[in-house]
Formats: C-alpha cells, structure tokens, sequence
C-alpha cells in the first residue's frame, strides 16, 4: 500500500500536469466509433489521477488503479494504445462533451441530472456515499452533522447529496478534489467528510485508521463509464465490454483486487438514464 504522504505528492504532479486541456489534446480526439479509434491508433481516455484507488500516479510516474486497468483492457481490444487525459470533478463533462476525450472511464456516479448531457454506458463499479470523521466525533446520521465542519469535494456528486442531507447548522467547506478533501479531514481543517467508501484505505495507508473511523452509509453510489450523445457505436461496444467482463468474472477480480470488497450487484435500469441509447434514436 502506497503511503498517503508519497501518494499526495504524486497526486500533486498529476495536477499540475493536467492543470489545463491543450488545444492539440482537443483536436487529437475526436473519433467517436470503434472503427475510428482503431484506424487512429490511439484511444483518448479520460481518467482520474488523484483517486487512490480508482485512478492515481505511482511510485513509477505511471498510471495505475481499478479504472485504469479497465482503461487498458479496453485499449487492448480496441487494438490500440491508451492516451490518458486527466479529469476532474469540474472538467470531465465539458472534456467529454467537447470531443477532448474519446470517452471517460472514471468512477462517475450516474445520475438523472448528468444523463441529460452525456451517455453513460452500463454501470462497472459501485462506491457507497460514507461520511468519514474523527473516531471521537458523535456522528450516527444526517441529523449529527448539524454543528460540525464537514468537507466534501466540490463539483462531484458527493456535495449536492451532502446538502441535501446535512442540517442548515451544517458548515460545509468544499475542497478541489478527493485528495485534498481527505486531508482536510486528516490536518482537522474539517470535522468530517463526505465521500467514497475507499476514503478509508487511504486514512489507512496514511497510519489514522485508529484516529478516524467510517461513521454511516449517506448514500447508494452506482458508477458508470460515459460517452457522448449519439456516439451509439461506442455505447454499444462499451456495454458490450461491461457485460462480458461482468459475466467472465474480470471486473469482479479488478473490485477484489483495487476496492478490497466484493463487487455489488449493479442494476442494468434506473430512472431517468438510458443506458441503450435508444432515448436519444
């Protein structure tokens, strides 16, 4: 396990590295089937570089983590070689709606909202909405957040479900992004934080398993891969990809390895998303 300190340090490279989209990134992109990335060589990913463990940089500069070994085995049977793009909470929709990215293969909660603007393909993965907080603070639900400072990274879906549930006593501080919000939590900047199930492995790996501890489960939080309206091909190829791998038992191996838990049962239906396409024909 990586330690914490060394994993923000390379979490800080990949920020400044992917700070801002070139215009050469933009216009290397484009393609929107199958047929097309293949001809091009390359496959234009969006991922996260600062999750521990869903996407971030190791030890080697190299990227690593769940969504980018999926990345890769998609790379791999496309025929092709990947070209990872930074995202973030902020840009990874316009980066995807703006054709800088073939498609993006983040841990991106699915929601009704979002579907509205980009496709999102069968969900892969599954990441409980958790608050995390110091193992002494008396927080058992929603109610208890009411006086507390509670951080969350702004932008993603972790901050509209915080306010949503949390009492108008609530001070809630938003942060750039995952990392920086765990931080918050571990420098007591913050009382708490709202986030991913997999906040704990990195509290683990930074030695304050003991000092924080996960208080109560917030919300569902089912993930999906994503491309653009109307780019049908590759939806199609991509759920094909999920089913497959769902059935073959890869993903399943992939959840194991990364999250340290079974991977759910993911429904292939919710309201208000289409994960055929066929609401957009």
């Amino acid at each position: 396990m990586t330690t914490f300190t060394s994993f923000m340090r390379r979490a800080g490279l990949a920020l400044a590295a992917g700070a801002s989209f070139t215009m050469m990134q933009a216009q290397a992109s484009g393609a929107v089937t199958p047929e097309e990335i293949e001809q091009k060589g390359t496959a234009v990913i969006g991922v996260q570089m600062d999750q521990f463990p869903w996407g971030f940089i190791d030890a080697q500069g190299e990227n690593d983590g769940f969504d980018i070994e999926i990345a890769r085995m998609i790379a791999e049977e496309l025929g092709v070689e990947p070209k990872f793009v930074r995202i973030t909470g902020q840009n990874r929709i316009p980066s995807l709606t703006t054709g800088m990215v073939d498609f993006l293969v983040p841990s991106m909660t699915v929601t009704e909202e979002r579907a509205k603007v980009i496709q999102y393909v069968l969900p892969y993965s599954s990441n409980d909405i958790t608050v995390w907080a110091r193992a002494d603070a008396e927080i058992a639900g929603n109610d208890d957040l009411g006086g507390f400072a509670i951080g969350v990274n702004r932008g993603s879906a972790f901050e509209p479900i915080l306010r949503a549930a949390a009492p108008e006593s609530t001070e809630i501080k938003g942060f750039d992004d995952d990392a920086t919000t765990v931080q918050a939590l571990l420098s007591g900047q913050v009382d708490a934080i709202v986030g991913s199930i997999t906040y704990g492995l990195v509290i683990a790996s930074a030695g304050q398993g003991e000092a924080f501890e996960r208080k109560y489960k917030v919300a569902d939080n089912i993930q999906a891969m994503a491309v653009r309206k109307g780019d049908q091909e590759m939806l199609d190829w991509l759920n094909d990809f999920v089913t497959r791998h769902g059935e073959d038992g890869s993903l399943d191996a992939l959840y194991k390895k990364w999250i340290g838990l079974d991977r759910a049962d993911l429904p292939t239906e919710m309201p208000g998303v289409d994960f055929t396409g066929s609401a957009g024909n």
